[in-house]
Parts: C-alpha cells; sequence; structure tokens
C-alpha cells in the first residue's frame, strides 16, 4: 500500500468516527436538556472537555502559554463563535425539535463551508455543479423550514432557524483553525474548550442558576458522553483531520452524521422520521455531493 493510499485511508476512518461520535451528540443533548437547561449543559459538556484535554496536553509536554498568547484572537474566535455559540444554541433548538432533524439540518455546514472557503481563496472557483449543489441543499433546507412552519409553527421554525445558525458558526471556527493549522490541533482543541468554559460558565451561573444535585443518573450520563467523545475526542480529532485534510474535507462529515443522526433517533428515542425529512436528506445529500466535485483545497 503506497503512502498516499494510506494517508487517504487514515482520514476517511477519521472521518467516519467523527461522524458516528457526533450525531450520537443530538441524541444525548435531547435527553439531558430538559433536566440541566440549555447553557448548564452547555457550560458542563465545555469544561469537561477542557479538563480532559488539559489533562493530555499538560502529559504531553510545556503548555504553549506563548502560541496561546500569540493567536489569541483566533482561539476566542474558535472558543467562542465556533465552539461556545453552538453548544448553546443547539440544546435550545433541541427543546423544540428532533435530535434527528437538528442532525439533518447541520448537513448545511458543509456548503457553507464550500462557500466560505471559496471566499477565502481556499478553492479555486465555484463552478456549475458547485453551484447548483448550492441551490440544492438551500432548497432541501427551505422543504425542512417550510414543513415545520406548516405543521407545527413558528416556535419549530425558529428552532430550525437556530439549528442553521449553529452550524454555520461552526464553520466559522472550521475556517479560523485552517488560519493556525501549523498549530498542533491538541492545543487548538484544548484552548479552544477553555475559551468555551470561560464563556457558558457565568451565563449558566447567572441565568440558570444549575442544581446538578438533582438531575437523574441517565442526565449525567449523557453529560460524561458529551463531554468525553463528541466533545473532546471528536472536536480534537476534527482540529486533526482540519490541519491533514482541510476543511473542506473535514466538512463532508456533514454527509453522513445527517443519516446517523435520524437512525439514532429512530432507534433510540422513537422519533419519526417522515417523508419529508427523506426528501430534504436526499435533496441536501445530492446538493453537497454537486458542490464538491471539481476542486481541490489551496495548501
Amino acid at each position: 500500500m503506497s503512502q498516499t493510499l494510506r494517508f487517504r485511508m487514515v482520514n476517511i476512518a477519521l472521518l467516519l468516527l467523527i461522524a458516528f461520535v457526533w450525531a450520537s451528540s443530538f441524541g444525548a443533548i435531547k435527553v439531558a436538556v430538559y433536566e440541566t437547561g440549555p447553557l448548564s449543559l452547555a457550560a458542563i459538556r465545555a469544561s469537561g472537555a477542557a479538563l480532559i484535554l488539559g489533562i493530555w496536553l499538560a502529559a504531553s509536554g510545556p503548555i504553549p502559554w506563548q502560541t496561546y498568547k500569540e493567536h489569541l484572537g483566533a482561539f476566542f474566535m474558535i472558543g467562542g463563535v465556533g465552539t461556545a455559540l453552538p453548544f448553546i444554541i443547539i440544546p435550545f433548538a433541541e427543546l423544540q425539535i428532533e435530535s434527528a432533524l437538528a442532525g439533518l439540518l447541520m448537513a448545511l455546514g458543509p456548503l457553507a463551508t464550500l462557500v466560505g472557503a471559496w471566499a477565502l481563496g481556499y478553492q479555486d472557483d465555484v463552478s456549475r455543479g458547485r453551484f447548483f449543489g448550492i441551490l440544492l441543499g438551500l432548497v432541501g433546507a427551505g422543504l425542512l423550514l417550510s414543513d415545520g412552519f406548516r405543521t407545527l409553527g413558528t416556535g419549530h421554525l425558529v428552532a430550525q432557524i437556530m439549528t442553521i445558525f449553529a452550524s454555520l458558526c461552526y464553520v466559522a471556527g472550521n475556517l479560523t483553525v485552517r488560519k493556525i493549522a501549523h498549530i498542533h490541533w491538541l492545543v487548538i482543541s484544548t484552548g479552544s474548550m477553555f475559551v468555551a468554559s470561560s464563556i457558558l460558565w457565568p451565563l449558566a451561573l447567572v441565568i440558570e442558576q444549575p442544581s446538578p444535585f438533582e438531575w437523574s443518573a441517565l442526565s449525567w450520563s449523557m453529560l460524561v458522553w458529551l463531554a468525553a467523545m463528541p466533545t473532546a475526542f471528536a472536536f480534537s480529532i476534527r482540529y486533526l483531520l482540519i490541519a491533514r485534510a482541510g476543511p473542506t474535507f473535514t466538512s463532508y462529515v456533514g454527509y453522513l452524521i445527517p443519516a446517523m443522526a435520524m437512525l439514532l433517533g429512530y432507534s433510540l428515542l422513537d422519533e419519526v422520521i417522515t417523508a419529508t425529512h427523506l426528501g430534504a436528506l436526499c435533496l441536501i445529500l445530492l446538493g453537497l455531493i454537486l458542490a464538491q466535485t471539481k476542486g481541490k483545497d489551496r495548501k
């Protein structure tokens, strides 16, 4: 096996692993958020991950304080906009919508990443195929939004729009990571989680005033899973993959998360998968396929 093929196979394996672990986060949030509240859930998720990553970073060698100081703005962008905001928004949205639908709406992230990468000069062009793919993805999103408004009302529509905005926050974080891709992925993931924690805890303590001793064992198990796997583990691997293969390849996780999130929601939470969900999924995934044709990341 050639070195290039091995490199690509590792990238694909990492992508599949991230997709499965990340898809599980939507169901875990759905189970825990009613007891914990969105802000407290987000704060515990980020701080638990920060603790795990901080110990890992400290065990790996001296903490690179100078790197954090030199790139403070980038870390606040990644940790604030790219981490804290979606960590807040998605639990708020899942108070109104199913975990499967939240995962499906996150599929719009890769399309937004493509547009952002082109705007920042990481992509060479936007061909007709790409442009048509972006339009198909938008049609799929419009189908979901219109169906939610028609059948479930304004609150459901707002929750869906919030989820789309959360996906754009992740995109902003991904593109910022690209600018500091020379920094080790563990340094990036640890710094961003500490920044997110510093933002989230004051909000949670002031607004929600959480009572963690009253939460059930099931909610706590979901919080531990969220902090350890979809956050500490998956975010670290995501930053590693961005450094190895670029933000556009990493955004391909959006192909996999919607279907996995829908299957997990259906099998574990008895959520209903409608014809509209399936139709929108097909449109968005077809749009992603077309949008990713004929183009490579600039190195």
